[in-house]
């Protein structure tokens, strides 16, 4: 039993040292090293939060600024490339900064959305910008509010639909699912 015992204590140090002598400080999770140079290839998704007017410049996906050059391959078949678009981005990594050499828009901005979380702020008067688990939403006469499961105030559970216009979602419902805590 002893020997048992030692001989699977030497197994995993043996299996932990392995993993870490083929294990490099200098890789990028999810990514892989380009063959022709001495960067990163990595692929992202993300919602466009911004772009320049002429598409060529740096983009802000997620939060992520992406580098965007006139050879950029820009692929739209399922939406344009346009804030609160839904892109795959395909990339290389110099440093931290993420160049682009293909933006594949998956999901149209015009889409409806949908976003999930607590209620963090509201302006007086209902209307206005509310912000819910950390996004804006834009809320107007329009939107149609459902308080079957308690009050939309701060800190209740809410369920948001509704499309991105600029910034911030442009709410059409908003649903109460668990009254404030």
């Amino acid at each position: 039993m002893k020997r048992w015992m030692i001989t699977l204590a030497i197994g995993g140090y043996l299996i932990l040292s392995a993993g870490a002598a083929f294990a490099s400080g200098d890789e990028h999770q999810g990514s892989k090293r380009s063959a022709h140079t001495n960067e990163y290839e990595s692929k992202i998704y993300g919602t466009v939060r911004s772009l320049p007017a002429a598409m060529v410049g740096v983009w802000n996906v997620n939060g992520r600024d992406i580098s965007v050059t006139k050879t950029t391959a820009i692929k739209e078949k399922h939406g344009k490339a346009e804030v609160g678009a839904y892109v795959e981005i395909e990339g290389t990594y110099s440093g931290s900064k993420l160049n682009a050499y293909e933006i594949e828009v998956k999901r149209g901005s015009q889409e409806v959305r949908k976003i999930r979380g607590a209620i963090q702020s509201i302006p007086d008067g209902t209307y206005g910008r509310w912000i819910v688990g950390g996004e804006e939403i834009a809320v107007s006469k329009d939107t149609l509010i459902r308080n079957k499961h308690g009050k939309a105030e701060v800190g209740a559970y809410v369920e948001v639909e509704g499309v991105f216009s600029g910034q911030s979602l442009s709410a059409r419902n908003i649903e109460v699912k668990r009254a404030k805590h």
